[in-house]
């Protein structure tokens, strides 16, 4: 039986916990308008804030192994100030302390005594624009509903429930010749509902005298519960003072600096762009493989570039270049990743579940998340010289490998 990765859950929880620590809700049912509105006025109003949370992953009785429990202690402060540590992450023993003064994140890993120090891009108004597409999506994804009141460790709450948006529900018609004549569902089609298990309903809880969030319970498309978060010992507006966010370098540890390129962008971003790779290959050292062919709608949108040093767990080498492309008018983006490593390039990371695949007679490993296929991501790995790449969208297999098929190698 197909499973959402918990990684993956995980990622849309803490979505909407970041999303929900700036917003509101009334005693009435939720719309669209609302939501946006509360979040705006809520956000202007937090200046910081810290508190722990507490997740629990419920994978199935079938996959003990996969469950875990894991906390993040999380602090914030405008304008882009970050402490996070997080302790059993996916199961793991492993703790991460991740520190960002706005100018520099540090990342500590104790089991190694390593410190990953990283100059953050030089792009206004990053944090903002990161939050804002955070709630597009949010709202664009789910329908939120309230579905009435009821406590959490005593203090009065508001139970709301965030269901993602599937489509219209009509079903197709291949769905419909699936059914025999009676109605009933065919072996065929119940072994599929048995295989494709995708995500469904995440109940959260808001306090009524804070409004924020106190507990989550998200669960799959059968009504199974994935996905436990709690929060606790919340603080809002403290007055968090900067040394919170100066990072303390561990005696003996090992700094590893790695070396970051401002982003670049196109002129009007509301207008197609071309990749400017001259500048890219000032900054990352190669000039990056560009597709010639991009879906109906696509745009270059910006690029990053970074020169990690010895930043890779071996000691090697590398460069990247992060290319996204974005289709504004679906609200959707893809993301090309290239790497070009000093020495014999490393396997590829999808492997597990990953379809062997061709792309102009090289091999490679196509992977796309359990779900509803119309929307998981499909994620593609290949090589082309000396370059690795990686591509992560959220369109058609083919259209995928039709993209793919268009970079060739410089000559």
């Amino acid at each position: 039986m197909m499973k959402m990765t918990s990684r993956k859950v995980l990622t849309v929880l803490l979505l909407i916990t970041m999303t929900l620590f700036v917003s509101g809700c009334q005693e009435q049912e939720l719309n669209v308008e609302d939501i946006a509105e509360q979040m705006q006025q809520k956000e202007a109003s937090i200046q910081d804030y810290s508190y722990t949370m507490y997740i629990t992953s419920c994978a199935g009785e079938e996959t003990l192994e996969n469950q875990w429990e894991g906390q993040i202690e999380i602090m914030y402060k405008k304008p882009g100030m970050m402490k996070t540590y997080s302790k059993n992450i996916g199961g793991g023993d492993g703790e991460q302390l991740t520190v960002s003064d706005g100018e520099f994140s540090w990342d500590y890993m104790p089991e190694t005594n390593t410190v990953y120090k990283v100059k953050l891009p030089e792009y206004e108004e990053q944090t903002k624009s990161d939050y804002i597409s955070g709630i597009e999506y949010f709202l664009n994804q789910t329908e939120v509903t309230l579905l009435g009141e009821e406590a959490v460790a005593g203090r009065p709450a508001y139970l709301l429930e965030a269901v993602p948006k599937l489509g219209d529900g009509e079903a197709t018609e291949d769905e419909n010749e699936d059914e025999n004549e009676d109605g009933e569902a065919t072996e065929d089609e119940n072994e599929d509902e048995n295989e494709e298990i995708s995500l469904g309903p995440t109940k959260i809880w808001i306090d009524k005298e804070m409004w924020m969030p106190l507990k989550y319970e998200t669960y799959d498309s059968n009504g199974n519960l994935v996905q436990k978060i709690e929060i606790l010992d919340l603080e809002i507006n403290t007055g968090i003072p900067d040394s919170e966010f100066e990072f303390e370098i561990p005696e003996g540890t090992e700094i590893i600096t790695v070396e970051s390129a401002p982003i670049v962008l196109t002129e009007d971003p509301e207008k197609p762009g071309e990749v400017p790779l001259e500048e890219i290959k000032e900054h990352a050292g190669f000039e990056p493989l560009v597709p010639e062919y991009l879906p109906e709608g696509y745009a270059f949108s910006h690029s990053m570039s970074r020169n990690n040093g010895k930043a890779a767990p071996n000691g090697q080498v590398y460069e990247t270049v992060t290319l996204t492309y974005v289709n504004r008018e679906e609200d959707e983006v893809m993301v090309l990743t290239e790497k070009v490593y000093e020495g014999e390039l490393r396997e590829s990371t999808l492997t597990k579940g990953a379809e062997d695949i061709t792309i102009n007679g090289k091999e490679g490993k196509y992977y796309e998340e359990p779900g509803d296929p119309e929307r998981g991501t499909k994620r593609l790995s290949w090589k082309i010289g000396d370059v690795e790449l990686n591509f992560l969208a959220y369109i058609e297999k083919d259209e995928l490998l039709k993209i793919a098929e268009s970079i060739s190698e410089k000559a």
